[in-house]
């Protein structure tokens, strides 16, 4: 009956969509990049089968380019071609799907999320090296100082990833359907693996975002503006994503990995498996922790560089030719924040003081920016002269008794001797404060001290 209503239909000119079938069988999904047929050998197929996992998900170092060589890097695919990840329960037989329990259908979810996500992240890093990077290099549009800022060790990025996606094609083949059994031993291998490395890797590359962002910020060249943020015939394969955009998507991955591995975690029976992804995911933490870190130290850095203005020091000041060469950003900040400092009985100034491993450094606001300057003791003339910069090897820290928001900083170089007063807005404060000197302080005491 229903033939013939089709056949009538299209007698009268109407276009009838074909049925489609849903097959119980083995069904051949193409969701990841494709890979060159020279090197589908199923003599590889076989091995990558027996032993999924990679003895070194990193690989040697120069060999980026020519292993992401196999997927397809660039955006002529574009980012228009990602499917929904919960298009898997259209691909599976009938019969297999109601033979799952709804928890398992949830753990198939995220998992073919991390999958199809996963495919996704490559080609934007692929978007990124060759409508941008490339171009930029290639048309001198910006110095090359800059565009090492910006993309820094993509190509060792790029390679990462391609090697996830290279394993996850491997797993694929392994499964009979579309219904991917354990995961553990993979995702364990994918961030367990030279741990260190990927540390190191992913926050080369993250930590330069500031720097990368303020390139790259709205009220940049207009000529690199109409090149690159809006590229003629090159909108689909960016999938209107400016540089800027594109610039925090390996930081935001590295974000997402623990959150799609805890919800496969919470809904995998099998225990070992279980542990494997749970440990992945703390995996996970530990690289986003230490990539958090160097982040937040360039944009330390960035600060500094943006608002330090050390032209305050007089250059007939005897403490000038020892701080005019004080290089700040090349030191990390321990913590930071307002104090007052009372140079003597009528005089008190607010200042913003700067932890850092060796020193403490006290800095006046003016104009937006953070000034030096060395302060007298006294009112009248004297040769009490204050510093800015309190080393840390030559310092004693003390509260003051009657003040629980004060504490006493006691310097004593070898030509001489000062004593800094200074108060916190609170008492907890004034605890942090003296806690984190006195912790420098027995730091230092074991390696010999150089101002640089």
């Amino acid at each position: 009956m229903c033939s013939v209503m089709r056949a009538c239909l299209k007698h009268l000119g109407v276009r009838v969509k074909e049925p489609h079938s849903l097959e119980s069988s083995e069904v051949q999904i193409n969701i990841l990049p494709k890979v060159e047929k020279s090197i589908e050998k199923e003599t590889e197929g076989e091995e990558r089968a027996k032993n999924p996992r990679l003895p070194s998900i990193l690989g040697r170092a120069g060999q980026g380019g020519k292993q992401t060589s196999r997927i397809q890097r660039d955006g002529d695919q574009g980012l228009e071609h990602e499917h929904d990840p919960s298009n898997w329960q259209q691909l599976v037989g009938r019969e297999v799907l109601a033979s799952l329990h709804p928890d398992e259908i949830k753990r198939q979810d995220v998992i073919h999320e991390l999958f199809y996500t996963e495919r996704a992240h490559v080609q934007k890093l692929g978007v990124l090296d060759q409508v941008f990077h490339q171009r930029l290099s290639k048309e001198a549009i910006l110095p090359p100082s800059d565009i090492e800022s910006i993309f820094s060790n993509l190509d060792e990025i790029h390679h990462f990833h391609v090697l996830i996606v290279e394993q996850m094609v491997a797993s694929w083949k392994m499964n009979e359907s579309s219904v991917i059994d354990q995961i553990g031993d993979d995702v364990l291998a994918w961030f367990s693996s030279g741990d260190e490395k990927i540390k190191q890797v992913v926050g080369t590359f993250c930590r330069n975002r500031p720097s990368a962002l303020e390139i790259v910020k709205p009220n940049a060249e207009e000529r690199f503006k109409v090149l690159f943020l809006y590229p003629g015939g090159r909108k689909q394969r960016c999938h209107w994503l400016q540089l800027k955009d594109l610039i925090p998507v390996e930081m935001q991955r590295f974000t997402k990995y623990p959150l799609l591995l805890d919800v496969i975690a919470k809904y995998t029976d099998n225990t070992v498996d279980k542990d494997k992804v749970k440990q992945a995911a703390n995996c996970c933490r530990e690289i986003l922790n230490h990539v958090n870190q160097a982040l937040k130290e360039s944009e330390d850095k960035q600060r500094l560089e943006r608002r330090l203005d050390p032209s305050a020091l007089e250059k007939d000041n005897p403490m000038f030719l020892e701080l005019k060469n004080l290089d700040l950003t090349k030191r990390t900040i321990v913590h930071e924040g307002l104090l007052s400092w009372k140079l003597y009985k009528n005089k008190t100034i607010e200042v913003y003081s700067l932890l850092l491993e060796d020193i403490l450094v006290l800095m006046q606001r003016q104009d937006g920016l953070l000034i030096l300057t060395c302060h007298s003791k006294k009112p009248a003339g004297t040769n009490h002269i204050l510093s800015p910069i309190i080393r840390l090897n030559t310092i004693l820290v003390r509260p003051v008794a009657t003040d629980s928001k004060s504490f006493f900083i006691f310097s004593m170089s070898e030509d001489r001797e000062r004593v800094y007063k200074l108060m916190a807005p609170t008492v907890a404060d004034q605890r942090m404060w003296q806690g984190l000197l006195n912790e420098r302080v027995d730091a230092l005491r074991v390696k010999p001290y150089t101002i640089s």
